[in-house]
Order: C-alpha cells, then sequence, then structure tokens
C-alpha cells in the first residue's frame, strides 16, 4: 500500500503565526548572524524604527496601562472589576515582553542609549523588571494552583506581598516610559512640533492607560468568542464609560498642548505628516462619540470596535511620534525594509499566541 503525507489541518490564523514566525526568525537570523540592517546614512537621519514604535513603545504602553489599572482595582477595592486584574497583569506582563524583543532586535542606538551608562545596566534592568512582573504574577495565580493542587487556602503573606510588588511594578513601567518620552525629545531638531512637546510624558501615560482598558476589551472579546470565557456585558459597559472619559482627557489636552504652542495654524496645511495627525485624533475622537450615548455602552460589539479604534489610534501615535514626526522635521523618507516588518509583526504575533496559549490553561476572567 502506497505511504500518503499527512499535512496537520491548522486553521487560518494557526497558517498565518506559523508564517510570520518563519519569516521573522529568518530576518533576525540575516540581520545579527550577516548585519543586514539600514544603510549608515538612513541610521543617521531615522534613530528610531518600525520596530521602536510598534514593538518597544506600544508594549511599554500596554505594560504601564496594564500595571496601572490593576493597580487601582487593588487599591481602591473595586471589587465588581477584581476579575479584571488578572488579565490586565498578563497583558502587561506580555506588552513588556514585546518591548524587551523590540529592544534587542533594534539596531543598538535606543538600546544603549536606554541604558543608565551602559548596556549592561540596561540587561541588568531588564532582568530586574522580568524578576519584578514574574513575581505579581505568580502570587496572582498562587490562590488557584494551590486550591487546585494541595486543596488548601494560601498563606496570608501571599496577599500582603502581592501589594506592593504591584506597586513597584507600576513605577517601574512608568518611570520606563517617561525615559522612552524623554529619549525621543532628546534630539529636538530632529523632531516635529506637532509630536514633540514637555508634556509628552503625560501624553504617553494617560494614552497607555487608555490602551490598557482598550486591551481588555479586546482581548475579553476574543476569548469570548474562541471559549465563551468574558467579561459581563455591565463590566465592558462600566470600562467603556472609563475609556470615553479617559480619551477625553488626552484629546482635550493634546488640542489644548498644541494651540498652547500655537500650532494649529501650521496643522490646516496640506502634507502627510498633518494627515497623519488628522488619522491619529479621529481614532480617538469617534470612540469619544460613540461611548458617549449609553446604547452603544449596552452593546458589547460597539465597545469592542471601539477598543479596536483605540489600539490603531496608540500604534498610529507612537509611530507618528517616532518616524512621521522625524520625516517632518528631517525632510525625508522613511520605508522599512523587509527584515523590519518581518521581525517587527512576527514578536507582536508571538504576544497574541502566547495569550491565547495562557488563555486556554488559566482562568484570565474569573467569576465574571
Amino acid at each position: 500500500m502506497k505511504r500518503t503525507l499527512h499535512f496537520p489541518r491548522w486553521g487560518f490564523w494557526v497558517w498565518c503565526f506559523a508564517l510570520l514566525m518563519t519569516g521573522g526568525v529568518c530576518a533576525s537570523y540575516l540581520r545579527f548572524a550577516h548585519g543586514i540592517s539600514r544603510s549608515g546614512s538612513l541610521a543617521d537621519v531615522f534613530p528610531w524604527t518600525l520596530i521602536t514604535g510598534l514593538n518597544v513603545l506600544c508594549g511599554v504602553a500596554i505594560a504601564t496601562g496594564g500595571f496601572t489599572i490593576a493597580a487601582t482595582i487593588c487599591i481602591l477595592n473595586l471589587e465588581p472589576y477584581r476579575p479584571i486584574v488578572r488579565a490586565s497583569l498578563i497583558l502587561s506582563f506580555l506588552g513588556y515582553l514585546v518591548a524587551v524583543l523590540g529592544l534587542v532586535s533594534s539596531p543598538g542606538r535606543i538600546a544603549f542609549q536606554m541604558g543608565v551608562g551602559n548596556s549592561h545596566s540596561l540587561l541588568l534592568g531588564i532582568a530586574w523588571a522580568f524578576v519584578l512582573f514574574g513575581a505579581v504574577l505568580t502570587l496572582e495565580f498562587t490562590p488557584d494552583l494551590l486550591k487546585r493542587f494541595v486543596r488548601r487556602e494560601p498563606p496570608p503573606w501571599v496577599r500582603f506581598l502581592n501589594m506592593p510588588l504591584l506597586f513597584g511594578a507600576v513605577v517601574f513601567s512608568v518611570l520606563y516610559q517617561t525615559n522612552l518620552a524623554d529619549l525621543l525629545q532628546s534630539l529636538p531638531e530632529k523632531v516635529s512640533p506637532l509630536w514633540s512637546t514637555p508634556q509628552l510624558p503625560f501624553f504617553f501615560f494617560v494614552s497607555a492607560v487608555s490602551s490598557g482598558l482598550a486591551v481588555i476589551i479586546f482581548a475579553s472579546w476574543h476569548l469570548g468568542v474562541a471559549s465563551g470565557k468574558s467579561l459581563s456585558s455591565d463590566r465592558v459597559a462600566g470600562l467603556g464609560k472609563v475609556l470615553a472619559v479617559l480619551l477625553f482627557l488626552y484629546l482635550g489636552m493634546r488640542i489644548a498642548d498644541l494651540v498652547y504652542r500655537g500650532i494649529p495654524l501650521f496643522v490646516w496645511k496640506n502634507n502627510p505628516e498633518n494627515v497623519l495627525l488628522g488619522l491619529e485624533m479621529g481614532l480617538i475622537l469617534l470612540p469619544i462619540l460613540l461611548l458617549a450615548n449609553e446604547k452603544n455602552l449596552a452593546n458589547p460589539r460597539i465597545v469592542y470596535v471601539c477598543s479596536g479604534m483605540v489600539l490603531a489610534g496608540l500604534i498610529t501615535n507612537r509611530l507618528n511620534t517616532c518616524i512621521t514626526s522625524v520625516e517632518a522635521a528631517m525632510n525625508a523618507k522613511y520605508l522599512p525594509e523587509w527584515n523590519e516588518f518581518a521581525v517587527a509583526y512576527s514578536i507582536v504575533a508571538l504576544g497574541v499566541a502566547a495569550f491565547s496559549l495562557i488563555a486556554k490553561r488559566l482562568p484570565v476572567f474569573p467569576q465574571s
């Protein structure tokens, strides 16, 4: 009897993940083993890349937002939203993991600039961050693990120790994001005034918390479609209200900052950076208008769509801050090479796949 080959029956998204990871691994090997990267002149003009904006800046934003949300719920004892804490911590840890992988995959300049003097201090800081974030996650899931395998309640010190570690994670992620904002403004002659502002750390923080809420809603929807284990519609509506308030604050402060610095007359000029700035603000304004309606808040699908627009707005803002602003200031054009695309999106795919795997094994939204 003739033997035939049997290929695994993977779904569409599994094949997409496999292709992205294959491309990312090949591109990473070529970049590190053979030094294939941007030309020297282009690297001098653009100190930050697609990987910096998509992986590092967006990853740190999600990590900062998630840890801040988890800490706020614990400190204020918001018991109805306690099921959100675990998802916040997991998404935060994965966001930081994506940022670290992006940092390691960057051409090298940003890695050395982020270190306190040298690359050794950077790697030491990354190691301490992983220890801290890993400890927070371990303590959060310890009660479930003890009940499942040992069948007893966790000792009191578990919950007592969790709070200071969580607070430390918030402080670390906020400081890290502030350093990134300062780094992006360290070369004022290379950044457009549309995005270069002394208020950038504050804008980064508010948009990070907004993106943290958005990614929780986004993940809850997809987890509900896949397994039925998602947040209730009441909690989604509550998160939508808070998200609308934060977006209104962010957009209002952003416009006020532009007006204070005399930028509006410049904004109305017809050029690519102003179009992209309009896209960025439009992706924030439309969710505000939709979430201001109580009927829309009662519809989880609309809240989910709004969360997707917020995440798209976050990506647009971070890419505008590190790429479009440099294009406008230096009158140059940046086009990522294929290996940058492959590495950047394979890292994102790895983060998404990791969350999907964790959600199948652990109760991400317990008692929701």
